[in-house]
């Protein structure tokens, strides 16, 4: 039986940066997940001479989101309406992120070294404080204002 090349999230990191020069980025606090998800649109292309019986299609306009959840603390600085996700939220204007895999699989020997690092810019389209029994929890999505590159770093 051939061994997963997998990984686990275990020390992945959704990252917010600084806006600073250079700019720094600082894993945002208590995040439990994140997903990067990417559309595009399906455009019709079928025309006469279709004669497969069936529609043909292209790719149009792509998209990409971030979505995100964690346990919500204000006092921590990535997470506050001074500098954090809730401000970057107010503001409406696009931060750079980065989702950071570089430290997944808790450190271990199967973390990625190849292009372990997506990078992005985007807006916070959504954040939502959640109370329930239990923690105190955040989601929030990211809309991303081009396409996410992933490198080294």
């Amino acid at each position: 039986m051939t061994a997963t090349t997998g990984f686990t999230g275990i020390g992945a990191a959704l990252k917010l940066g600084d806006a600073g020069g250079p700019e720094v980025f600082n894993a945002i606090g208590n995040t439990t997940s994140f997903s990067i998800e990417q559309t595009a649109d399906q455009v019709d292309a079928t025309h006469l001479q279709s004669t497969s019986g069936f529609r043909e299609y292209k790719q149009g306009f792509k998209a990409a989101s971030v979505s995100f959840e964690g346990h919500f603390d204000p006092d921590n600085s990535t997470q506050s309406d001074a500098t954090g996700i809730m401000a970057a939220f107010a503001a409406g204007a696009a931060r750079n992120f980065k989702a950071d895999f570089s430290a997944a699989d808790n450190n271990g020997v199967g973390a990625p070294t190849t292009d372990p690092v997506c990078s992005f810019s985007g807006v916070m389209t959504q954040l939502s404080i959640n109370t329930a029994e239990g923690m105190v929890t955040y989601t929030g999505q990211i809309s991303l204002s081009s396409a996410p590159t992933w490198g080294a770093t």
